[in-house]
């Protein structure tokens, strides 16, 4: 696993975790430690942590080996009128239904998001 990453002129934190849901803990911890950067309110926060969590799924498989060595990577960038949260990582055997509900979730937390292949883009626009 690999530390977050920061720059001393930067608000931008980068992590790469194993694709298994156990994980999924640091990618909320490191997205709380950025939102206390921004003027969103705490249901706000909570809103994206669900967001990241249900994003993540499509990544993550707790049927995972232990010795599989997937990853997912997570990239929080804030700048001055949006925070944007960048997941990428391998596929996971989710189920249509599953992506569904998840992206409806996310779809209600977010102010944009966009879903490709291997890669998830959300963004939440800061009031200001």
């Amino acid at each position: 696993m690999e530390a977050p990453e920061t720059t001393a002129d930067s608000r931008d934190v980068s992590l790469t975790i194993p694709a298994r849901p156990d994980y999924l803990v640091l990618a909320r911890l490191a997205l709380s430690a950025v939102c206390r950067l921004t003027p969103l309110s705490p249901e706000e926060i909570a809103d994206l942590k669900l967001a990241i969590t249900e994003a993540a799924n499509d990544y993550v498989d707790e049927t995972r080996p232990l010795e599989d060595e997937s990853r997912v990577s997570f990239s929080f960038r804030l700048l001055d009128d949006r925070l944007a949260m960048e997941l990428s990582g391998p596929g996971s055997s989710v189920s249509a239904v599953e992506q569904e509900l998840s992206r409806a979730i996310i779809e209600a937390t977010v102010d944009e998001c966009s879903f490709g292949s291997g890669r998830t883009l959300l963004v939440k626009y800061l009031a200001g």
